[in-house]
C-alpha cells in the first residue's frame, strides 16, 4: 500500500469502487484538506474552505450567469497579460495571477461551481495543446538527428524525473504525489521557450536543438503520466494484478492509438482537399471537439489521442501548415480562459502548509534540469561518435533552456487530482506555484542560455 494516508477519503471516493474513477466536477469542491508532512508519513485533515470567510462581502457567493462569469474570465485575463508583458514577463504568469484574484481564495468571482461546469472549456484547450505539441514529431527530423541530441534527451529528462521524485518522497513519504510530481517536472512551456526566442530573434541550430527537445519532454510526460495514473488507479481500486495492469496499460495505450489514427486520417483530409481557410478552421475546431469528446466517452486518454492525431497529420500530410495554421487562429481565447481558469484553482490557503513542499519540487526540478544536461553531455564527451554535431557549450546550457513551464504541465495537474484519490488541491497548488516562479526566473534562465551560445540577434548580444 502506498503510504498516502487519506487521499480516499478527500477525495470522495469509496473502496468498493473498481473503475476509473473522475472526481464530480458537477458538485463543489471538497473541503480544502490540509497537510502535513512527518518523518512517519502525509497526514491529511480537512476543513471547510470559507468557514472564516463568509462573513466577508468579497466572497459571499452570488449567482451569476455563466456566460457573464465567462467573459470576465476573458476580460481579467487579458488585462492580466497585457500588465504582465509591460512589466517583461510571460503572459502566462499574467493570466494564473489573475485568475488566484478571480478565484474563491480572493474574490470568489469565479466559484468551484462555474469551474466545474467550464470543465469542457479545459479538456478542449488541453486537446488543442496536445495535438500542436504532435506536430513537432516530424520521423524525418527526429531520425536524422537523434543521434545528435538522444543522449542529451536521456540525460535531462532522467535526471529531472529521478531527482524529483526521490526529492519530494522524502519530503512527503508519499510514493503517489511522488511520482506524479516526478512526471509533471519533465513537462517545459513550448509557447514560452519560443516567445522568449522570436522576441529577442534567436536563430542558429541551439534553438532548434532546445525546441525539438520541448518536443520530446511534453510526449515523454504524456505518456509517463498516462502509464503513471493507470498504475496509480488499479493500485487504489483493487486490481494489482500484473495480468491487471498490463491489460489496462495495453488497453489504454491501444485505444488511444487506434482513435488517434482514425482522426488523423480526417485531419490529413482537411489538410490535403480543404482549400477554403474558413472551412479548414471550423473543421479543425470540429475534430478537436470529436477527439477530445470521444475520447472521455470511450474512456481513454485523449492527450494520447491528441498526440497520435497531430503526429500523423505532421509526417503524412505534404503541407502540413495548412492545418496546423487554424490551431494558431483558435488558440488565443482558449487558452486565455484554460489558464485563468487555472490560476483561479490556486488554494491561497494552503501555501503556508505546501511552502516546503513547492520548494523541494521547484529547487529539485532546476537541478534535475542542470545536472541532466550535464550528464547528457559527459555521456557525449565519452562516446565521441555521439552528439558530434552539437557543440559541447550547446550541451551545457539545453538544462537551463529547458526550465519555463506552463500550460501542459498545469493541464496534467487539474487531470491528476480528478482522475487519483489525491489530497485536494496539493498537486494543482505546487504546479501552480513552479508556473508562477518559472515565469518570473524562466525567461532569464533562456535568455542567459541564448547568450552563452551565442544565438542572440546583433542587437540583442
Amino acid at each position: 500500500m502506498l503510504p498516502l494516508k487519506g487521499n480516499r477519503f478527500a477525495a470522495g471516493i469509496t473502496a468498493s469502487n473498481h473503475q476509473h474513477v473522475h472526481r464530480d466536477r458537477t458538485q463543489p469542491r471538497a473541503p480544502t484538506v490540509s497537510v502535513e508532512f512527518t518523518p512517519t508519513g502525509t497526514h491529511v485533515t480537512m476543513k471547510s474552505s470559507y468557514s472564516n470567510l463568509n462573513s466577508s462581502f468579497l466572497l459571499r457567493k452570488i449567482n451569476v450567469d455563466l456566460l457573464l462569469t465567462l467573459g470576465i474570465v476573458v476580460v481579467a485575463g487579458l488585462i492580466g497579460g497585457w500588465l504582465a508583458q509591460e512589466l517583461k514577463l510571460p503572459s502566462v504568469t499574467g493570466y494564473l495571477l489573475i485568475g488566484v484574484l478571480l478565484g474563491p481564495s480572493v474574490t470568489n468571482l469565479v466559484t468551484t461551481e462555474d469551474m466545474a461546469a467550464l470543465d469542457p472549456v479545459t479538456a478542449f484547450a488541453m486537446g488543442l495543446i496536445v495535438l500542436s505539441i504532435g506536430a513537432e514529431l516530424r520521423w524525418p527530423l527526429l531520425k536524422s538527428k537523434w543521434q545528435n541530441f538522444g543522449l542529451l534527451f536521456i540525460g535531462e529528462s532522467l535526471g529531472t524525473l529521478v531527482l524529483v521524485t526521490a526529492a519530494v518522497y522524502l519530503v512527503s513519504r508519499s510514493l503517489a504525489v511522488a511520482l506524479m510530481l516526478g512526471v509533471l517536472s519533465l513537462a517545459p512551456a513550448p509557447t514560452s521557450i519560443l516567445g522568449i526566442m522570436r522576441e529577442h530573434d534567436a536563430r542558429g541550430p541551439f534553438p532548434r536543438v532546445v525546441m525539438s527537445l520541448v518536443a520530446l519532454d511534453n510526449v515523454w510526460c504524456i505518456l509517463a503520466f498516462t502509464i503513471v495514473t493507470t498504475t496509480l488507479n488499479l493500485h487504489y481500486f483493487g486490481m494489482n494484478a500484473e495480468r491487471g495492469l498490463l491489460a489496462h496499460v495495453t488497453v489504454e495505450i491501444g485505444g488511444a492509438l487506434a482513435l488517434g489514427a482514425c482522426l488523423g486520417l480526417a485531419g490529413i483530409t482537411l489538410a490535403n482537399r480543404i482549400r477554403l481557410p474558413r472551412q479548414r478552421l471550423l473543421l479543425v475546431t470540429a475534430l478537436i471537439f470529436l477527439l477530445v469528446g470521444l475520447s472521455r466517452q470511450l474512456g481513454i486518454s485523449y492527450l494520447l489521442v491528441a498526440l497520435v492525431t497531430g503526429a500523423m497529420v505532421a509526417n503524412l500530410t505534404p503541407n502540413p501548415k495548412r492545418f496546423f495554421e487554424n490551431i494558431e487562429a483558435i488558440d488565443p481565447p482558449v487558452l486565455i480562459i484554460f489558464l485563468t481558469l487555472a490560476g483561479a484553482n490556486l488554494q491561497l490557503q494552503a501555501l503556508p502548509t505546501l511552502g516546503l513542499l513547492g520548494s523541494i519540487y521547484i529547487l529539485s526540478r532546476l537541478t534535475g534540469k542542470l545536472l541532466g544536461a550535464r550528464l547528457g553531455d559527459a555521456t557525449c564527451r565519452l562516446l565521441s561518435d555521439r552528439c558530434s554535431m552539437i557543440v559541447p557549450e550547446h550541451r551545457r546550457q539545453v538544462g537551463l533552456a529547458l526550465t519555463p513551464q506552463a500550460g501542459v504541465a498545469v493541464g496534467l495537474a487539474l487531470l491528476a487530482e480528478e482522475r487519483l484519490p489525491l489530497p485536494e488541491g496539493v498537486i494543482v497548488t505546487v504546479i501552480l506555484g513552479s508556473v508562477i516562479f518559472f515565469g518570473l526566473i524562466g525567461p532569464v534562465l533562456v535568455l542567459r542560455a541564448l547568450r552563452k551560445t551565442q544565438s542572440l540577434g546583433v542587437e540583442d548580444s
